[in-house]
């Protein structure tokens, strides 16, 4: 008999987790983690070269360039900035590569302009020219 209300004694005081708060706490930290990736997210998408030497295929890409008073080329025609988006719209079915490239003297605004000009024609792929320094 006090073997029994011995047992039941340890019984009873063994620990129980409860899982209903750990479930609560899962459950915030998912949706804390959720929330902070959205705001987590770049605005302008850039793809970095894997090499230094890495090239792209010209037949698969466009080029728009922007000359420091603001000039705007595609390709090798001087065109208005009104002209960019439906030029490019007719090229977005076989989803070149642009290759933007601006020269040192241009206003960032007007960078700015021509990723969304080509971001509004459908064209996401888009990399960023730059000219080697000849420094020491």
């Amino acid at each position: 008999m006090a073997a029994a209300r011995r047992e039941r004694r340890r019984l009873q005081q063994d620990p129980v987790i409860p899982l209903a708060p750990l479930i609560d706490v899962v459950f915030l930290l998912l949706v804390f983690f959720m929330l902070i990736t959205r705001f987590l997210n770049p605005t302008i998408d850039l793809s970095l070269p894997e090499s230094t030497t890495a090239q792209i295929n010209d037949s698969q890409s466009v080029l728009v360039a922007i000359d420091a008073d603001g000039g705007l080329w595609l390709d090798e025609d001087q065109i208005s900035w009104a002209e960019l988006t439906p030029r490019l719209q007719g090229l977005s079915a076989a989803e070149p590569t642009v290759r933007l490239r601006a020269d040192g003297g241009t206003e960032h605004r007007m960078v700015v302009r021509a990723f969304d000009c080509i971001r509004q024609a459908g064209l996401e792929d888009i990399a960023l020219e730059a000219v080697k320094e000849n420094g020491n």
